[in-house]
């Protein structure tokens, strides 16, 4: 049997090499700027990640963009027009990314010999994540409910667990909800919301917080745009929809632009060929209607919401539209540090220490994103969370998965304990 999966994974690997030619000769370049300068670029080009000016070489804001070819030389003399500085990072991202199949590769033989369900050294396809949601809830019906809470734009179901050992009708308990894979390229975020289900099902490595606590566990929120990053392009980071104008040239939409909190206020957001196109409407994404009324099913006992996104060790806070603060601004903080100091423990020498803070205030000024319309709609405690990159971005090798499903684990356990001890 492990024969053929492996005779199988190659087979797949030769079929999928010719996909990543369209990335040959791209490079990726850091670019220094302001907030505002960063802010230009958005609309017209692939911002990969962001430093935050505190953690740039430059003391500057750094974004981390891609340059086909053909338009290298003209983003470049923008740069230095606009006094701009850059540095090469990458000389070819198509080598980069044909490595990576090689890696994935290799991981899926690996875990393929050791018998296990899920494994901590590789990537999963959506009907196998959604396969290991069913068994879960099979093995375990007196704690889990699976709920197939909709189909995505191409017809692909999304499932999330609710875990609870009173079946969510204790309403005195605190509920946590996290999702992950908003964005379809950010691989290692299905992992890590897993890795929790495990921990707080399979394992029970903290009693307190499986019993105590009710939790909205969403694996996989973009699966179309996941499955096409898989098959077609590594860097897609929409969802597959053709609902909005000029969507047959540039389908799909950025799922954390799409939420109803300054929806519509960013120009930047409003061209469809845009990577952080916000969508024709607010909530316009099927995919991100799940997470809405996953959250609103709970609102009232709902104390923290965590989405979880890659890449750069941050805890993000509200309001990112405008870089002011909450009224709990403060308390948001001090649960967002404590989270990572537990991670930062477990994190690896080369890992820079986690930031915390607004995220306008760290990086720039976003609209329409998961977190500042769950604070908005009443959960006091909401963050994004980049996961680490290190040097490899949200193109994380599969052996670094299971140290970060590891270490974030302990940054969400010590949230949780914060919530049962704070709210």
């Amino acid at each position: 049997m492990a024969r053929l999966m492996i005779c199988l994974l190659l087979i797949a690997a030769a079929a999928v090499q010719g996909r990543h030619e369209k990335y040959e000769g791209h490079q990726l370049y850091y670019v220094a700027g302001s907030p505002a300068d960063i802010t230009a670029l958005e609309a017209s080009l692939d911002i990969i990640s962001m430093t935050p000016s505190s953690r740039s070489d430059s003391g500057k804001l750094e974004a981390l963009v891609r340059l086909a070819p053909e338009e290298k030389q003209q983003w470049l003399k923008y740069f230095d027009d606009n006094k701009m500085s850059y540095t090469k990072f990458a000389d070819n991202l198509a080598d980069i990314l044909r490595q990576e199949d090689q890696d994935i590769m290799k991981s899926r033989a690996r875990a393929s010999r050791n018998g296990r369900d899920m494994s901590w050294d590789t990537y999963y396809r959506h009907a196998e994540i959604n396969d290991y949601i069913d068994k879960i809830g099979e093995e375990y019906p007196e704690l889990v409910t699976v709920i197939n809470a909709g189909l995505s734009y191409e017809g692909r179901q999304i499932k999330y667990l609710r875990i609870s050992t009173t079946r969510f009708e204790n309403l005195r308990k605190p509920v946590i909800v996290i999702d992950a894979a908003v964005h379809a390229r950010e691989w290692v975020t299905p992992p890590v919301a897993l890795y929790i289900i495990n921990q707080l099902v399979v394992d029970i490595v903290d009693r307190r917080l499986t019993e105590e606590i009710d939790w909205v566990i969403i694996p996989l929120v973009n699966p179309d745009g996941y499955e096409y990053s898989m098959d077609e392009d590594r860097m897609w980071r929409k969802t597959r929809s053709r609902a909005h104008a000029n969507s047959n040239a540039c389908p799909g939409v950025d799922g954390n632009r799409n939420f109803d909190h300054y929806w519509g206020t960013s120009p930047a957001s409003a061209n469809p060929c845009s990577i952080i196109y916000e969508g024709p409407s607010a909530f316009s994404e099927p995919e991100i209607r799940v997470v809405r009324d996953a959250v609103l099913r709970q609102l009232d006992r709902t104390a923290l919401y965590i989405s979880l996104h890659s890449f750069g060790n941050m805890f993000l806070y509200a309001w990112g539209h405008n870089g002011t603060l909450p009224s709990n601004g403060l308390f948001l903080h001090l649960v967002g540090v404590r989270m990572a100091m537990a991670i930062d423990e477990l994190a690896l020498d080369t890992a820079p220490p986690y930031v915390v803070g607004n995220a306008a205030a760290i990086l720039y000024f976003t609209t329409g994103t998961s977190r500042d319309w769950t604070r908005a709609v009443g959960i006091p405690l909401t963050y994004t969370l980049e996961l680490p990159g290190y040097e490899y971005g949200f193109l994380v090798p599969p052996t670094y998965v299971e140290q970060i499903v590891t270490e974030t684990w302990a940054g969400i356990a010590t949230g949780a304990h914060l919530v049962l001890e704070l709210l």
